[in-house]
């Protein structure tokens, strides 16, 4: 008879494959996230982002194609890589704590283009990390975003009979990603294969 009390739910679905016992996965679940912003605004400002944020895009980014021309054909490889901007929002409070930590951002960098002081380069970009979390808040992994400053922050307009909450749509542009699993290792790190097989790729 089967034991009911121990039913290995995870071992009965999904793809078989040879030696291993657990055929399915827990996936990250898209409730289950935060999102820290490192010196934006002035002060802790980026926390009232945090405990606001509705949605959030984790970090994408793709390869220039490159093409060899040929005799008899191409060969194609990958060239630059280029980060794409990632998108957010949050929630358009009514203490206007959101609004302060934006346009406080926004300032700091048209102080930049302005020139309006000598040290405005120096403050005016920020570091974003996005955490992958359990249902205990608990970080499983995460993305950490240099070099960001923030191409837009958009506040949704009014409508009369439309009692939905009022967003800010905003998007930020960035130098760098890196991801780490649980335990705070880089993905990948540096003396991994694939770094290593990328690198002789074209030794011919």
């Amino acid at each position: 008879m089967a034991d009911i009390n121990n039913v290995d739910t995870l071992s009965k679905f999904g793809v078989i494959l040879d030696g291993e016992t657990q055929r399915q996965k827990f996936y990250h679940l898209k409730t289950r996230y935060r999102v820290r912003f490192i010196g934006m605004g002035v002060n802790t400002e980026g926390d009232n982002l945090t405990m606001t944020m509705s949605e959030f895009d984790t970090p994408k980014g793709e390869f220039e194609d490159k093409t060899v021309e040929l005799v008899n054909g191409q060969i194609k490889y990958p060239g630059a890589w280029t980060w794409q901007n990632v998108s957010f929002k949050v929630f358009n409070t009514y203490d206007n704590t959101n609004y302060k930590a934006l346009y406080n951002q926004i300032q700091r960098q048209r102080n930049i283009y302005e020139q309006t002081t000598g040290d405005a380069p120096n403050n005016y970009k920020f570091t974003t990390v996005f955490e992958h979390t359990d249902g205990h808040q608990d970080t499983l992994g995460y993305w950490v975003m240099e070099g960001c400053y923030l191409k837009k922050a958009q506040p949704e307009g009014a409508s009369n009979g439309d009692h939905a909450q009022m967003m800010i749509d905003c998007e930020i542009s960035f130098d760098n990603a890196t991801l780490y699993d649980v335990d705070g290792n880089q993905i990948p790190t540096v003396d991994s294969g694939i770094i290593t097989d990328v690198a002789n790729a074209f030794d011919f």
